[in-house]
């Protein structure tokens, strides 16, 4: 997905003009909401193609990498230990072009459990997944 951000200032005779235009090759917001689409279907072989060849996943239960295989082996066996587990987007936090975004989301295990977790996502300029660092309350 591409995304230009263009800002603009009024100049004097009260018409915007372009300031400066930046480009950013990666729309970190839709690739998130993707992630965890394809997380929710438990998409081993997607998630795998989600993340860059080189890529961990960090969360309070331990780390997992070096590879994308690596990091889909680990979240397989997350499926498979807590097989109705889902995740809701609660909200996306981006800074300009930066390819490193927040999200904030309900992981819910069961009718019982709902954890809230805060998921900083680094993409690289292709848009794979680099590391994500997940974060519980």
């Amino acid at each position: 997905p591409f995304c230009a951000r263009v800002q603009f200032r009024w100049c004097s005779r009260s018409r915007l003009r372009p300031l400066h235009a930046t480009y950013n090759m990666v729309d970190t917001v839709a690739l998130t909401k993707s992630y965890f689409d394809v997380w929710n279907k438990k998409d081993v072989p997607g998630i795998e193609a989600l993340h860059a060849a080189s890529s961990t996943l960090k969360d309070w239960d331990g780390e997992n990498g070096p590879t994308n295989a690596d990091v889909a082996r680990a979240i397989s066996g997350i499926w498979t230990a807590v097989p109705a587990i889902r995740i809701e987007v609660i909200d996306i936090y981006t800074c300009a072009s930066s390819l490193t975004c927040v999200a904030n989301i309900k992981v819910i295990v069961d009718a019982k459990t709902t954890l809230k977790v805060c998921d900083v996502i680094e993409y690289d300029s292709a848009g794979k997944i680099v590391s994500l660092n997940a974060y519980k309350t």
